[in-house]
């Protein structure tokens, strides 16, 4: 067995013994190569990422992968407090904290964007298409806001970049590299935001939005973090 992977499973102590001793009877059964699949995944789902099966131009292995061995990446994964989460409607697969470790602190915009863009999504997603993709550009995303009541001062491309960007290292949005924020450039949002605010919160979330639009910041104030958008990769709460 690898022997970072070996160390850390020995360190799990006595509340993860049994998942341990699963995981250190079948992961020497994966060749070689496939260890170091293992390996690679376990690395993306603790960095953040989000696992999907990629386009069909595009298919992802690791998301096979995952599929196939997904008790032994959730036994690798228990052993530290984390556990594999498989959405297979949604067609998504991330690390989920056990104690929610991974919660993060939205400001005021980057909530007022995270709840438009999920509006956005859902009326997209009620539509008949082949394309199940939702994608917008940046300068329409700021139509929805400014219609929303947030004034267009508050807009600046460089807040829209910082929001979207924030967004996009928790994979609830992409953005493309070097992406600036500039009202012709797309973003696509991820599916993943539809287990963050699940579709049962709709109303909820419309209500967020007019409540965080028409808050107004003060001249040489900034939108800052710690507001009532504090959300895990799993769900948002106040």
């Amino acid at each position: 067995m690898d022997s970072r992977v070996a160390s850390w499973a020995a360190g799990a102590g006595v509340k993860g013994r049994e998942l341990t001793m699963d995981f250190v009877a079948e992961y020497p059964r994966l060749e070689p190569a496939q260890q170091e699949r293992f390996r690679e995944i376990v690395t993306r789902l603790l960095s953040g990422q989000v696992l999907t099966p990629g386009s069909a131009m595009q298919p992802d292995p690791d998301w096979r992968f995952a599929e196939r061995h997904r008790e032994l990446i959730d036994a690798y994964l228990r052993i530290g407090g984390w556990r594999l989460d498989i959405d297979l409607g949604l067609r998504l697969g991330r690390a989920v904290h056990e104690s929610g470790e991974q919660r993060v602190r939205l400001s005021k915009l980057e909530s007022l964007v995270l709840c438009t863009l999920r509006l956005a999504y859902h009326e997209q997603m009620q539509q008949v298409s082949d394309d199940m993709r939702c994608e917008m550009s940046v300068g329409s995303l700021r139509e929805r806001l400014i219609q929303s009541g947030r004034p267009a001062a508050q807009l600046s491309r460089r807040a829209l970049e910082h929001a979207l960007r924030r967004l996009a290292r928790h994979s609830l949005v992409v953005v493309a590299r070097g992406f600036a924020g500039e009202d012709t450039e797309m973003l696509e949002v991820s599916p993943l935001i539809e287990r963050v605010l699940p579709s049962d919160r709709i109303a909820e979330i419309a209500e967020r939005i007019r409540a965080y639009a028409g808050e107004r910041v003060a001249p040489g104030q900034t939108d800052g973090a710690g507001d009532p958008g504090d959300a895990d990769d799993g769900e948002e709460s106040t």
